[in-house]
């Protein structure tokens, strides 16, 4: 019985491991409707491209926006705006990354700084600032 039993955990592991494109694309999509960002990521991360037909660059772009549009919007309640909109901020900088014609990044990134504009001295960071100018933006 013992030996049944770990047979199926390994055999489930195995099937578990294997993502077929299908697979990627569903389980990345499952894992962003639970806002499950983090693990979403480490699948596309890991995934092999040249064994998959799943689209690896549009499935990152559309989990990091998300991701920014979750921690901007809802966010972890445990953490502060200004800690939110800063990750947020790399979130749609990623998306800009692995395609500069995403509007809705742009469009974010815009209203995010337009609120830092209204705080005197408060900024989401050098780090920050210097990835959105190589990115076109002017702040």
């Amino acid at each position: 019985m013992r030996y049944l039993f770990l047979s199926i955990i390994a055999l489930l592991f195995i099937s578990c491991s294997n993502e077929t494109p299908e697979n990627i694309s569903d389980r990345v999509n499952q894992l962003i409707a639970e806002d499950n960002y983090t693990q979403a990521l480490d699948i596309l991360e890991n995934a092999n491209p040249e064994q998959t037909d799943a689209d690896l660059p549009r499935l990152k772009e559309k989990t990091y926006l998300n991701y920014g549009l979750y921690l901007e919007y809802r966010g972890p309640e445990d953490s502060t705006m200004r800690d939110r909109m800063t990750s947020a901020l790399e979130q749609f900088i990623e998306v800009l990354k692995l395609n500069p014609d995403n509007e809705k990044a742009r469009q974010e990134i815009r209203q995010i700084m337009g609120i830092y504009n209204t705080m005197p001295d408060k900024s989401p960071g050098n780090d920050i600032i210097s990835e959105l100018n190589e990115l076109g933006f002017d702040y």
